[in-house]
């Protein structure tokens, strides 16, 4: 096996490979053969070699913080209001106008704004400490030697495995899941099941 080099991406902080100085793509899946949903560290150096996006994105993240705090404040003092309340449940939800609805409605929708910007802020205060922890402790660090996985091989449309007398048929795969068709005697069932554990059944 040869080796792969390895860092902390500067946006996510999670440990991912790099390639030619650069982290690699990662946080995504593939849906239709597509890259979906990368990780906007792509493509900038790790974190053991530069922090400046790190600290950029963590300043950033403290303004955001401010105004979202600055907003429940405003809620709870009543200068700042709903647009918008959800009446009926589920199935049969709709909105209407704040100024349409009960006092007791607009109370709700009052203490649902105030938890959901508190919620956030909470989120991103503790996204942002994780963030700059991480950067402490990796920059300036070398960055990761390991040994380079043989990749598996990969799973197409067609493919069968079996298990317990059980005939499975991958009929597509997506992301980590496989969708396959099973057959047992004359019946037939579809369903999925990870990528993982379809490559530990046995080929058919």
């Amino acid at each position: 096996m040869d080796k792969q080099i390895r860092g902390n991406c500067q946006c996510c902080g999670r440990q991912q490979a790099v390639v030619n100085g650069a982290m690699s793509k990662h946080g995504y899946t593939v849906v239709n053969g597509w890259f979906q949903g990368v990780c906007s560290g792509d493509r900038h150096e790790p974190m053991q070699v530069s922090r400046t996006t790190t600290d950029r994105i963590v300043a950033d993240i403290a303004e955001e913080v401010s105004a979202l705090l600055f907003q429940a404040d405003q809620v709870l003092a009543g200068k700042m209001k709903p647009t918008k309340v959800v009446r009926g449940q589920f199935m049969k939800a709709y909105e209407i106008d704040f100024a349409d609805a009960t006092a007791h409605e607009q109370a709700h929708a009052v203490q649902c704004l105030n938890w959901k910007l508190r919620s956030r802020a909470k989120a991103g205060e503790d996204f942002a400490k994780y963030l700059a922890e991480t950067a402490d402790q990796k920059h300036g660090t070398a960055l990761i030697e390991v040994e380079r996985k043989e990749a598996s091989a990969p799973v197409t449309t067609g493919d069968k495995k079996t298990k317990d007398g059980k005939t499975y048929t991958c009929r597509y795969v997506e992301g980590a899941r496989v969708h396959y068709r099973m057959t047992r005697g004359e019946n037939t069932f579809k369903g999925w099941i990870g990528i993982a554990a379809w490559r530990k059944m046995e080929s058919a």
